[in-house]
């Protein structure tokens, strides 16, 4: 099994929104998941399709995709059932509205169609399929 890239990650923020934006090469909207954690901590995990590819003999690599996981502190409690997962040309976004604690939650994204990948989707349940 490969070890885990550690995804790099961009956070933005405005006056309602903290966003959190990292790439992911290679994955399907079905493999990722994003926890936001109680304490003010974000989880992102993706585990990309194609099982081997780590016994491919490659001539030249000098980039990698997958499986990705990622723990980093939030900078401002958010509202994780609120929020909002997009996957568009392998670059994760998650919006997620500031609040006054942290609410958890577990989102995975749905697949929309067949737009390259392209996946959008929020949910408000722990653990729940996101939907458009």
């Amino acid at each position: 099994m490969t070890e885990p890239i550690a995804v790099p990650i961009n956070i933005f923020e405005n006056e309602r929104e903290l966003m959190v934006v990292a790439p992911m090469p290679g994955v399907s909207p079905e493999d990722i998941e994003v926890d936001v954690l109680e304490d003010g901590r974000m989880a992102l995990r993706a585990a990309p399709r194609g099982e081997g590819q780590d016994r491919i003999a490659h001539l030249v690599r000098e980039w990698a995709y997958g499986p990705y996981h990622r723990e980093f502190e939030l900078p401002v409690p958010v509202d994780g059932q609120r929020a909002n997962v997009t996957l568009d040309n392998g670059v994760l976004t998650v919006t997620l509205p500031k609040a006054s604690a942290t609410m958890a939650t577990t989102l995975r994204l749905g697949r929309t169609g067949h737009a390259r990948g392209v996946a959008s989707g929020h949910t408000g349940t722990r653990g729940g399929a996101a939907s458009a």
